[in-house]
């Protein structure tokens, strides 16, 4: 019997810290075509305060596909001069997405939100 209701395999939870002039943005889950809106629409919201620093911490993330990818990029272009963004990623769902593409090369990569808020 199959059910109506939303599968969890398709969620994204993103938490919001601020930490002095930075933000932290935990992801959580899968980002896929589905979810990565919501990335898409926090991360707006946090470019919006014009943070010093923000950290897109995805060490919670299990998948990520293009659309994923793709909203880093967008939010990479969008940071520009006026707001360091940083990335936590390790493992295979994360960080090879972002090697393979060449992603870890346009935006740095950390292995924690502390080292992130840290790096000069």
């Amino acid at each position: 019997m199959e059910s109506s209701e939303p599968s969890e395999s398709h969620s994204v939870t993103v938490a919001v810290e601020e930490h002095g002039s930075a933000i932290v943005l935990g992801v959580a889950g899968e980002l896929d075509l589905l979810t990565a809106p919501k990335l898409q629409d926090e991360l707006t919201r946090a470019l919006d305060q014009r943070p010093q620093t923000l950290v897109i911490d995805l060490s919670k993330v299990e998948f990520m596909g293009s659309a994923g990818l793709s909203v880093l990029v967008v939010a990479h272009r969008t940071a520009g001069e006026h707001t360091k963004l940083r990335l936590v990623a390790h493992g295979n769902a994360t960080f090879r997405p972002l090697r393979l593409t060449g992603l870890d090369q346009a935006i740095p990569v950390y292995r924690s939100s502390d080292e992130a808020l840290n790096a000069e």
